[in-house]
């Protein structure tokens, strides 16, 4: 039997059930993608018919134009008038009614570009855009035959007179009086851009290329990315709509041949413009779907965060309490983010408890037995009258004054003071107090050393008022005596400094000694080794501060550049102590 993790196994669980929806997902969309495309290829060749219908009925426009101009009486009576005339002057007046009549139908069609007459004998009578229109000689004389040939049948062509221009042209005859001789050629040059526009919905939802095709000869709207042959090959290739590549691109194409002979009507459509919006529905879907799968994961994992965490943590601590360490307590859930269940909870409390009541009657009975040994060491204390030794250094002292040995009366005072700080007094004291018995230890110090000793004091009196636990500072001032001038024949410059920070103070002793190894202190400091009997001992100090305030104040210690030690203490800036720790 296979044995996993709960949280392992939850996991596997959620992912396993992703996977499946994400392919379940992916199978459903792939089917929606490829009815979607079709529907849009349907819908794509229904525009191009729409717009073939359109361009058609323009087409139209224009022949009913030309055949309008054909049967207009008016313009009849005056071509007849221009082949009738006698002089000059007569061919000028019938040319400028004909520049009239044929401007008047220019500016009906916003299509056409320019209308032009070409009279039997090559006068011609031009209106419009000429500017956009250039015909050569020999293009005029093919349009003149071809109008011909026609026998008064509209023709078309393109490119003829300039690029994406189309040219209607046709043979106007003499219908008065049933002669049906020939009076010459109708010439209507046409926009193609007109004709290739499309309505404003249709360019918004598809923004596609529409190009016109007659006689081999392509109208664009806009210049083509691609080699004409590479579209007349593609069309030759289509019946009505399908995947090409031009220019190594993919394009969807679909054809439409127009009323009009050797018209065609090319619809173009790039395949990322044409699924352009699947392809964001698609997007935007796939993003969602990843979403969900993710928060339903993430979910997921809280819960099995949930179920397993608290049983980890309780297996950890089972396993430590088995080792024999009942100080171990459970976090409460309550100050854990997210959520948990409550049998988790209540199981977790539970022990919890158990284990603190555990630790709690070991601590009870421990206090005990210090308490025993503590009134042991009273009573063995309390064996010497420290007032014999007081009267005895206080005798000392005076007979000193009397011989006039002056530094004997300081050492014996200054000493006097030490050892009443160190027999009497409370506990915590101010660091001012602490202070003076340490300028009573330089005192004595000062006397046995002179000038090998060097003693500076920066102490800020705003620290004067903070607690510290007594006879702390004159142990360290004492380690850098020990170490740095009783081993050495050289000057020792020792400093105290404090600074103040927003919760805390630190108090600062430097020398410029010889340094320490800052892995033996480690060591010292976390119990591992013993101080020497030269030293006091810094974990003794260290373990005083904690009691007193807290684990995060203690002894702090570092080698300083060029040469020299710092050893700091760190203090609450308020100077109130841990009465719990200290009652227990």
């Amino acid at each position: 039997m296979k044995i996993f993790s709960l949280k392992k196994g939850l996991v596997a669980l959620l992912v396993l059930e992703a996977v499946i929806i994400t392919l379940v997902t992916a199978v459903f969309m792939f089917k929606l993608y490829n009815i979607y495309t079709n529907l849009i290829y349907n819908e794509s060749a229904l525009v191009l018919n729409l717009h073939s219908i359109i361009t058609d009925a323009k087409l139209s426009e224009i022949e009913t134009l030309s055949f309008e101009t054909l049967s207009n009486p008016d313009i009849q009576t005056n071509l007849l008038k221009y082949y009738n005339s006698g002089n000059q002057y007569e061919e000028y007046c019938a040319s400028t009614t004909l520049y009239s009549q044929l401007f008047a139908r220019l500016i009906m069609d916003k299509s056409i570009i320019s209308i032009s007459f070409v009279f039997l004998d090559g006068n011609q009578v031009n209106t419009g855009q000429l500017n956009r229109v250039d015909f050569s000689a020999p293009e005029l004389d093919k349009i003149i035959t071809a109008a011909t040939a026609k026998n008064g049948s509209c023709g078309w062509t393109a490119n003829v007179a300039g690029e994406n221009i189309v040219t209607l042209y046709r043979l106007i005859k003499d219908i008065s009086g049933n002669k049906f001789k020939p009076l010459g050629t109708l010439i209507i040059n046409v926009d193609a851009n007109y004709l290739l526009s499309e309505t404003p919905t249709l360019s918004e939802k598809y923004q596609p290329e529409i190009i016109c095709l007659i006689d081999e000869q392509i109208l664009a709207k806009e210049e083509l990315n691609f080699a004409p042959a590479e579209l007349l090959r593609s069309v030759n290739n289509t019946n009505s709509y399908n995947i090409v590549t031009l220019n190594q691109k993919p394009y969807f194409i679909s054809i439409k041949n127009l009323t009009h002979d050797d018209w065609n009507l090319v619809y173009l459509l790039s395949t990322k413009e044409l699924l352009h919006s699947l392809n964001k529905t698609n997007l935007l879907f796939t993003a969602t779907l990843l979403l969900i799968v993710l928060v339903i994961i993430g979910i997921g994992y809280q819960f099995a965060n949930a179920i397993s965490r608290p049983i980890t943590h309780l297996s950890k601590a089972m396993k430590v309490v088995e080792d024999g360490d009942y100080t171990l307590a459970l976090p409460s859930p309550k100050e854990k983010p997210g959520f948990a269940f409550m049998e988790v909870i209540r199981l977790s409390r539970n022990f919890s408890q158990m284990v603190q009541r555990i630790n709690h009657l070991i601590n009870e009975v421990y206090t005990k037995q210090l308490l025993i040994m503590e009134m042991k060491y009273k009573m063995l204390q309390q064996q010497i009258n420290p007032h014999f030794l007081y009267n005895t250094l206080d005798t000392i002292n005076w007979k000193a004054i009397e011989g006039g040995h002056e530094e004997i009366s300081i050492m014996v005072r200054a000493l006097s003071k030490l050892i009443r700080c160190s027999i009497k007094g409370p506990d915590l004291v101010t660091v001012k107090e602490d202070l003076s018995f340490v300028e009573d230890y330089v005192k004595i110090q000062k006397i046995r050393f002179e000038e090998r000793l060097v003693f500076q004091e920066e102490i800020s009196p705003t620290v004067y008022s903070a607690k510290i636990p007594r006879l702390t500072l004159q142990p360290i001032v004492e380690n850098c005596i020990i170490h740095n001038l009783e081993k050495h024949a050289g000057i020792c410059h020792i400093f105290l400094t404090s600074t103040i920070f927003d919760d805390y103070i630190r108090i600062s002793v430097e020398d410029d000694g010889i340094g320490v190894d800052p892995e033996q202190i480690k060591k010292v400091l976390s119990g591992e080794v013993q101080a020497t009997n030269k030293s006091i001992g810094l974990k003794n100090i260290d373990q005083r501060i904690k009691l007193s305030f807290g684990a995060r104040y203690g002894v702090f210690v570092e080698n300083i550049k060029p040469s020299g030690v710092r050893v700091s203490i760190e203090l609450p800036k308020e100077g109130e102590a841990d009465v719990d720790i200290i009652d227990c």
